[in-house]
C-alpha cells in the first residue's frame, strides 16, 4: 500500500523550493527499515503540486507518535 505527501509549491520561496528537491533527492537513495521507503515523485506543473509517493506507514508521523508517548507520561 502506498501513499503520497502532496506539496504545492508555486508560493514557496526559492530556498524551500531547493530544499524541497534536496529532501526528494535524499528520500530516493536512502534504504533503512526505520525510514519510509520513497518510490516516486510525480510533478503537477499546471497545479503547481509536487507527488512524493512512498510506503504506508500505519501509526502515523513520529512526530505525532512522539506527541502521544510524551502526553501519556
Amino acid at each position: 500500500m502506498l501513499v503520497w505527501k502532496e506539496i504545492e509549491y508555486s508560493q514557496l520561496s526559492e530556498t524551500a523550493k531547493q530544499n524541497l528537491v534536496l529532501e526528494v533527492n535524499l528520500l530516493r537513495e536512502l534504504r533503512h527499515d526505520n525510514i519510509v521507503r520513497y518510490y516516486d515523485r510525480v510533478v503537477d506543473k499546471t497545479r503547481s503540486t509536487l507527488y512524493i509517493i512512498m510506503e504506508y506507514c500505519e501509526g502515523g508521523d513520529l512526530a505525532t507518535y512522539i506527541k502521544k508517548v510524551k502526553a501519556s507520561q
